[in-house]
């Protein structure tokens, strides 16, 4: 087997995932964290250079991402200028996912063949945001109309957004690329939920580690999606000059 960069990013992002894993297992949370911060620049490194077709809506996503969790981890929340700027920048990359997914899709059809999965999903949303907004409330010091709570509400309304666009995407499309966006979409989606959970209600460790695990799996799928546009860049003929 040909060993090319595609191949070594791809073994540098397993030892990191299993630096990941061991950190979370031994209880040594700084080893997990600073290898966490490595895995998002290789991915937008594979997207940018490797991978057929880069948009970039997806790519500032990937961008957007990397420079987050470096926020976070960096400065664990207690700058308040960068927990603010990771958030502001959190909603800034799901609202580039969410322009990322619809592009293409014509409303003329989307209505006239998914207008059930449209109400099936506006009813779960709404529910799901209710409950999340519950979730955050539980939280004494979090005012309501405080610029923390509208930050939290429009950072919860995007995520679900993400879900509910990307299954769209999907059954509009109907392609594999589609159903890897899905599937990360919902283990991002959901290990966010988790960590609503986590902050605002309990800091069960157990919790963060299904935070973890969920987030670590969409971007598995999303590793799978750059892959295959990788494999397509590799099968697409030379034109003979």
């Amino acid at each position: 087997m040909q060993f090319t960069k595609f191949n070594i990013v791809s073994v540098l992002l397993v030892i990191l995932a299993v630096v990941i894993m061991a950190g979370r297992i031994f209880n040594c949370p700084q080893l997990s964290n600073y290898a966490w911060i490595g895995v998002f620049p290789l991915l937008t490194y594979l997207y940018y250079c490797h991978a057929k077709g880069q948009n970039n809506y997806f790519g500032f996503f990937l961008i957007a991402f990397s420079i987050v969790e470096f926020l976070k981890i960096i400065f664990d929340n207690s700058n308040a200028l960068a927990y603010y700027a990771a958030n502001c920048l959190n909603i800034v990359a799901y609202a580039s996912l969410i322009i990322f997914l619809v592009k293409g899709i014509k409303l003329k059809r989307l209505f006239k063949e998914f207008k059930l999965h449209l109400i099936i999903l506006l009813i779960f949303n709404a529910y799901i945001i209710y409950v999340l907004n519950q979730m955050i409330m539980q939280d004494e010091d979090l005012a309501v109309n405080s610029i923390d709570f509208i930050i939290e509400v429009t950072y919860n309304v995007l995520i679900l957004l993400v879900l509910s666009l990307s299954l769209i995407h999907y059954l509009y499309h109907d392609t594999k690329q589609g159903l890897l966006l899905f599937l990360a979409s919902v283990c991002i989606v959901f290990s966010e939920m988790v960590q609503v959970a986590y902050l605002f209600i309990s800091s069960e460790q157990l919790l963060h580690i299904s935070y973890s695990v969920l987030m670590g799996l969409g971007f598995y799928f999303l590793y799978v999606y750059i892959k295959i546009k990788h494999i397509e860049t590799n099968e697409t003929p030379k034109q003979v000059e």
